[in-house]
Protein backbone atom coordinates (compact mmCIF):
# COMPACT_ATOMS: atom_id res chain seq x y z
CA UNK A 1 0.00 0.00 0.00
CA UNK A 2 2.84 2.42 1.17
CA UNK A 3 4.79 1.64 -2.14
CA UNK A 4 1.66 2.40 -4.79
CA UNK A 5 0.98 5.23 -2.72
CA UNK A 6 4.27 6.85 -3.57
CA UNK A 7 4.12 5.95 -6.99
CA UNK A 8 0.95 7.62 -7.80
CA UNK A 9 2.78 10.64 -5.73
CA UNK A 10 5.74 10.69 -7.98
CA UNK A 11 3.62 9.94 -11.17
CA UNK A 12 1.30 12.83 -10.38
CA UNK A 13 4.48 15.43 -9.25
CA UNK A 14 6.57 14.30 -12.56
CA UNK A 15 3.23 14.87 -15.07
CA UNK A 16 2.59 18.44 -13.69
CA UNK A 17 6.34 19.09 -13.27
CA UNK A 18 7.11 18.41 -17.05
CA UNK A 19 3.76 19.06 -18.74
CA UNK A 20 3.40 20.91 -21.88
CA UNK A 21 0.24 22.84 -20.75
CA UNK A 22 -0.49 24.78 -17.94
CA UNK A 23 -3.74 27.32 -16.67
CA UNK A 24 -2.46 27.86 -13.38
CA UNK A 25 0.35 30.27 -12.04
CA UNK A 26 1.03 30.95 -8.46
CA UNK A 27 3.73 33.78 -7.53
CA UNK A 28 5.34 34.42 -3.73
CA UNK A 29 8.00 37.07 -2.95
CA UNK A 30 9.75 37.80 0.50
CA UNK A 31 11.26 41.73 -0.02
CA UNK A 32 13.95 43.76 2.14
CA UNK A 33 15.41 47.00 2.52
CA UNK A 34 17.31 48.42 5.60
CA UNK A 35 18.15 51.83 6.05
CA UNK A 36 19.33 53.84 8.69
CA UNK A 37 16.17 55.07 9.48
CA UNK A 38 14.25 51.51 9.99
CA UNK A 39 13.66 48.32 7.57
CA UNK A 40 11.02 47.62 5.50
CA UNK A 41 9.90 43.92 5.22
CA UNK A 42 7.20 43.04 1.70
CA UNK A 43 5.38 39.80 1.25
CA UNK A 44 3.25 39.37 -1.64
CA UNK A 45 1.68 36.74 -3.08
CA UNK A 46 -0.48 36.36 -6.08
CA UNK A 47 -2.22 33.79 -8.66
CA UNK A 48 -3.42 33.79 -12.64
CA UNK A 49 -5.67 31.58 -13.74
CA UNK A 50 -5.69 31.06 -17.55
CA UNK A 51 -8.97 30.31 -19.48
CA UNK A 52 -7.24 27.82 -21.89
CA UNK A 53 -4.05 26.15 -21.68
CA UNK A 54 -0.81 27.59 -21.91
CA UNK A 55 1.73 25.84 -23.98
CA UNK A 56 5.58 25.04 -22.83
CA UNK A 57 6.33 23.33 -25.94
CA UNK A 58 7.70 25.45 -28.40
CA UNK A 59 11.40 26.62 -28.04
CA UNK A 60 10.46 30.01 -26.32
CA UNK A 61 11.55 30.85 -22.86
CA UNK A 62 9.50 29.32 -20.19
CA UNK A 63 8.77 32.87 -18.63
CA UNK A 64 8.00 34.10 -21.35
CA UNK A 65 5.17 31.28 -22.16
CA UNK A 66 2.30 34.13 -20.35
CA UNK A 67 2.97 36.40 -22.89
CA UNK A 68 3.46 34.28 -26.02
CA UNK A 69 0.05 32.77 -25.67
CA UNK A 70 -3.14 34.15 -26.62
CA UNK A 71 -4.83 32.75 -23.57
CA UNK A 72 -7.09 35.25 -21.67
CA UNK A 73 -6.66 35.15 -17.55
CA UNK A 74 -7.93 36.58 -14.14
CA UNK A 75 -5.47 37.18 -11.27
CA UNK A 76 -5.66 38.18 -8.18
CA UNK A 77 -3.05 39.32 -5.19
CA UNK A 78 -1.93 40.15 -1.90
CA UNK A 79 0.65 41.99 -0.26
CA UNK A 80 1.84 42.92 3.27
CA UNK A 81 4.36 45.55 4.25
CA UNK A 82 6.28 46.02 7.87
CA UNK A 83 7.81 48.72 8.66
CA UNK A 84 9.89 48.89 11.73
CA UNK A 85 11.92 52.49 12.31
CA UNK A 86 12.58 51.54 15.91
CA UNK A 87 10.64 54.16 17.51
CA UNK A 88 7.63 52.96 15.77
CA UNK A 89 6.14 49.81 13.61
CA UNK A 90 3.74 49.25 11.65
CA UNK A 91 2.08 47.52 8.41
CA UNK A 92 0.47 47.74 5.46
CA UNK A 93 -1.13 45.11 3.66
CA UNK A 94 -3.14 46.00 0.05
CA UNK A 95 -4.74 43.63 -2.31
CA UNK A 96 -5.69 43.27 -6.53
CA UNK A 97 -7.68 41.85 -8.85
CA UNK A 98 -7.70 42.48 -12.71
CA UNK A 99 -7.45 40.48 -15.93
CA UNK A 100 -6.32 40.70 -19.51
CA UNK A 101 -7.80 39.82 -22.80
CA UNK A 102 -6.28 38.75 -25.80
CA UNK A 103 -7.23 35.53 -28.24
CA UNK A 104 -5.56 34.04 -31.45
CA UNK A 105 -8.36 35.26 -33.40
CA UNK A 106 -6.59 38.81 -33.37
CA UNK A 107 -4.22 41.03 -32.45
CA UNK A 108 -6.12 43.60 -30.15
CA UNK A 109 -5.02 43.20 -26.20
CA UNK A 110 -7.14 44.47 -23.09
CA UNK A 111 -6.26 44.64 -19.31
CA UNK A 112 -7.57 46.02 -15.96
CA UNK A 113 -6.29 45.95 -12.59
CA UNK A 114 -7.94 47.35 -9.64
CA UNK A 115 -5.52 48.14 -6.17
CA UNK A 116 -6.56 48.63 -2.67
CA UNK A 117 -5.14 49.25 0.63
CA UNK A 118 -6.58 47.83 3.42
CA UNK A 119 -7.91 50.58 6.40
CA UNK A 120 -7.90 53.50 3.35
CA UNK A 121 -9.76 55.00 0.68
CA UNK A 122 -6.83 54.19 -1.37
CA UNK A 123 -7.16 52.97 -4.66
CA UNK A 124 -5.40 52.39 -8.06
CA UNK A 125 -7.21 51.41 -10.95
CA UNK A 126 -4.66 50.35 -14.19
CA UNK A 127 -6.13 50.10 -17.36
CA UNK A 128 -4.60 48.93 -21.07
CA UNK A 129 -5.15 48.66 -24.40
CA UNK A 130 -2.71 47.47 -27.12
CA UNK A 131 -2.06 45.92 -30.31
CA UNK A 132 0.45 42.73 -31.12
CA UNK A 133 2.34 44.11 -33.80
CA UNK A 134 3.68 41.12 -34.06
CA UNK A 135 3.64 37.19 -31.85
CA UNK A 136 6.04 38.69 -30.10
CA UNK A 137 5.95 42.53 -30.13
CA UNK A 138 3.10 44.07 -27.84
CA UNK A 139 2.82 48.23 -28.25
CA UNK A 140 -0.20 49.58 -26.03
CA UNK A 141 -1.51 52.50 -24.20
CA UNK A 142 -1.90 53.18 -20.76
CA UNK A 143 -4.09 54.52 -18.00
CA UNK A 144 -3.81 55.22 -13.94
CA UNK A 145 -6.04 56.27 -12.06
CA UNK A 146 -5.80 57.06 -8.29
CA UNK A 147 -7.37 58.15 -5.29
CA UNK A 148 -5.89 59.28 -2.40
CA UNK A 149 -7.46 58.84 1.29
CA UNK A 150 -9.20 62.19 2.15
CA UNK A 151 -7.62 63.77 -1.54
CA UNK A 152 -9.58 64.11 -4.93
CA UNK A 153 -8.55 61.72 -7.66
CA UNK A 154 -6.26 62.03 -10.95
CA UNK A 155 -5.80 59.94 -14.20
CA UNK A 156 -2.23 59.87 -16.02
CA UNK A 157 -1.72 58.70 -19.48
CA UNK A 158 1.19 56.53 -20.97
CA UNK A 159 2.77 54.09 -22.99
CA UNK A 160 4.72 50.92 -23.10
CA UNK A 161 5.79 48.04 -24.86
CA UNK A 162 7.58 44.71 -24.96
CA UNK A 163 9.40 42.76 -27.34
CA UNK A 164 10.97 39.06 -27.73
CA UNK A 165 13.86 38.68 -30.20
CA UNK A 166 14.84 35.11 -30.89
CA UNK A 167 18.74 35.51 -31.94
CA UNK A 168 20.41 33.51 -33.98
CA UNK A 169 22.16 31.45 -31.24
CA UNK A 170 19.07 29.87 -29.91
CA UNK A 171 19.00 32.42 -27.23
CA UNK A 172 16.34 35.41 -26.66
CA UNK A 173 16.17 39.09 -26.13
CA UNK A 174 13.37 40.74 -24.19
CA UNK A 175 13.10 44.14 -24.45
CA UNK A 176 10.42 46.74 -22.13
CA UNK A 177 10.39 50.30 -22.16
CA UNK A 178 7.65 52.55 -20.81
CA UNK A 179 6.08 56.12 -20.26
CA UNK A 180 4.23 57.81 -18.26
CA UNK A 181 3.01 61.55 -17.70
CA UNK A 182 2.42 62.58 -14.17
CA UNK A 183 -0.24 64.97 -13.52
CA UNK A 184 0.19 68.08 -11.44
CA UNK A 185 3.91 67.94 -11.81
CA UNK A 186 6.45 68.84 -14.47
CA UNK A 187 8.18 65.40 -14.45
CA UNK A 188 7.34 62.21 -16.15
CA UNK A 189 8.51 58.78 -15.41
CA UNK A 190 10.19 56.63 -17.78
CA UNK A 191 11.80 53.11 -18.05
CA UNK A 192 13.65 50.75 -20.12
CA UNK A 193 14.80 46.88 -19.48
CA UNK A 194 16.50 43.93 -21.11
CA UNK A 195 16.71 40.59 -20.05
CA UNK A 196 18.97 38.04 -22.10
CA UNK A 197 17.66 34.21 -21.81
CA UNK A 198 20.69 31.62 -21.92
CA UNK A 199 18.15 29.15 -23.34
CA UNK A 200 15.15 28.53 -22.22
CA UNK A 201 15.72 28.16 -18.13
CA UNK A 202 17.98 31.38 -17.41
CA UNK A 203 17.15 35.06 -17.95
CA UNK A 204 19.89 38.18 -16.43
CA UNK A 205 18.89 41.65 -17.21
CA UNK A 206 18.57 45.13 -15.65
CA UNK A 207 16.09 48.05 -15.75
CA UNK A 208 16.18 51.62 -15.37
CA UNK A 209 13.45 54.14 -14.14
CA UNK A 210 14.07 57.69 -13.58
CA UNK A 211 11.93 60.81 -13.64
CA UNK A 212 12.55 63.73 -15.97
CA UNK A 213 11.02 66.40 -17.36
CA UNK A 214 13.25 66.19 -20.43
CA UNK A 215 13.85 62.66 -20.90
CA UNK A 216 18.02 62.73 -20.38
CA UNK A 217 18.49 64.32 -16.87
CA UNK A 218 17.11 62.68 -14.40
CA UNK A 219 15.80 64.12 -11.10
CA UNK A 220 15.62 60.49 -9.69
CA UNK A 221 16.44 57.69 -10.75
CA UNK A 222 17.49 53.88 -9.53
CA UNK A 223 18.91 50.06 -11.36
CA UNK A 224 17.04 47.01 -10.89
CA UNK A 225 19.38 43.76 -11.40
CA UNK A 226 17.50 41.07 -12.02
CA UNK A 227 17.24 37.33 -12.83
CA UNK A 228 15.16 34.24 -13.01
CA UNK A 229 15.82 30.33 -13.38
CA UNK A 230 13.17 27.50 -14.38
CA UNK A 231 14.58 24.49 -12.88
CA UNK A 232 11.71 22.62 -14.44
CA UNK A 233 8.92 24.38 -16.99
CA UNK A 234 6.73 24.83 -13.81
CA UNK A 235 9.06 25.63 -11.20
CA UNK A 236 11.07 28.93 -11.20
CA UNK A 237 13.60 31.02 -9.11
CA UNK A 238 13.94 34.43 -9.02
CA UNK A 239 16.07 37.30 -7.63
CA UNK A 240 16.33 40.88 -7.61
CA UNK A 241 18.49 44.04 -6.33
CA UNK A 242 17.53 47.36 -6.58
CA UNK A 243 20.05 49.95 -6.11
CA UNK A 244 18.90 53.70 -5.09
CA UNK A 245 15.70 51.92 -4.10
CA UNK A 246 12.95 55.41 -3.65
CA UNK A 247 15.57 57.47 -4.22
CA UNK A 248 16.69 56.43 -0.29
CA UNK A 249 20.48 55.44 -1.87
CA UNK A 250 20.03 52.41 -0.18
CA UNK A 251 19.40 48.61 -2.11
CA UNK A 252 16.24 46.72 -2.12
CA UNK A 253 16.71 42.78 -2.37
CA UNK A 254 13.72 40.08 -3.36
CA UNK A 255 13.46 36.72 -3.85
CA UNK A 256 10.84 34.93 -5.62
CA UNK A 257 9.00 31.51 -6.44
CA UNK A 258 6.80 30.60 -9.23
CA UNK A 259 4.95 27.87 -9.84
CA UNK A 260 2.39 26.10 -12.56
CA UNK A 261 0.20 23.20 -12.89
Amino acid sequence: MKQTFLATLIAAFSVSAFANTFQHQSDASFGWLDTSDGDLQQWTLSHRFYLAPVSTGNLAPYAEAGFLSRSSSVNAGYNYLNIDTGLVEGSISGWNIGGEYKDNSHNFYASAQLIELNGTDDRVVLLSGGYFIQSDWLVKLDARHYREDGAGSETEYGISTKKLLALENGNFINIEAHYMDVKGDDESEFGVAADYYFGRNIALGVAYDWTSDDVVNADEDSVTVRGSWYLQPTLALSAAVVFDYLDTSEESYQLGVTYRF
